[in-house]
């Protein structure tokens, strides 16, 4: 269709009704289009929860827009934690999921090096942060009190998963149970480590909106099979 517009000034609604009409796909297919007189409000808005009552494939290239919608509804599905709210731990399985090379962009050879690599010295630097806070050294040994729910592998996962430009900063933190704010600091903190090691990943055309829109989207183009994920993170 935008073809069809390309150089067309569009000075009235039949102008457009008539280039969208002209268009015929590379299989034969062609479209039929009529002008809509009906009046509709204006400044209706769709929520997120709306959204995600919708059974939808989004497809891999632009998901934000190429999608079906399938005629069965699914329940809501919270898609980010609200503010002041106690965040929930993230599902494992989903949360494995997350390192699929379809995903990150690479593959998980290349995410087990990275993490491995960058992890301590994100670690160091969180601990130093953390002394000039104090104001001293700390009085626990390191590895005491309770076990941290958001790694620092985790960390350089999500700011990696940022990167793809798949992902919303409330996204991110439903899937890896926590806030949107903690979200917002990682990517803050991590980017530049990420930055100066020269890591790059490739930008997406994928866009995700709710876990489901994650997991049915891993489900339909994911390299793993569901059932043989490795838990890197």
């Amino acid at each position: 269709m935008s073809m069809n517009w390309r150089g067309r000034p569009l000075t009235s609604h039949e102008v457009i009704v008539q280039s969208i009409a002209a268009t015929t796909t590379r299989t034969g297919l062609t479209v039929r289009a009529e002008l809509n007189t009906g009046a509709y409000p204006t400044g209706v808005k769709v929520d997120d929860a709306q959204v995600d009552a919708l059974t939808m494939t989004r497809r891999r290239f632009h998901g934000d827009w190429n999608y079906t919608l399938h005629a069965q509804q699914r329940g809501p599905t919270a898609t980010s934690t609200p503010h002041g709210a106690e965040p929930q731990q993230g599902d494992p399985r989903q949360h494995a999921r997350l390192t699929d090379p379809e995903l990150t962009g690479i593959t998980h050879s290349q995410l087990d090096t990275l993490i491995s690599k960058l992890a301590p010295i994100q670690a160091a630097r969180r601990e130093e942060q953390r002394r000039h806070r104090r104001g001293r050294e700390r009085q626990r040994a390191p590895g005491a009190g309770p076990r941290q729910a958001f790694t620092d592998p985790d960390r350089i996962l999500a700011t990696l998963l940022y990167q793809r430009g798949c992902f919303t900063h409330a996204l991110l933190g439903a899937l890896f149970g926590t806030s949107s704010q903690t979200i917002t600091r990682t990517i803050q903190e991590t980017q530049p480590l990420l930055d100066q090691h020269e890591c790059t990943v490739p930008r997406s055309t994928a866009r995700f909106t709710t876990p489901a829109d994650v997991t049915a989207y891993i489900d339909a183009y994911g390299t793993d099979p569901p059932n043989n994920i490795k838990h890197a993170c």
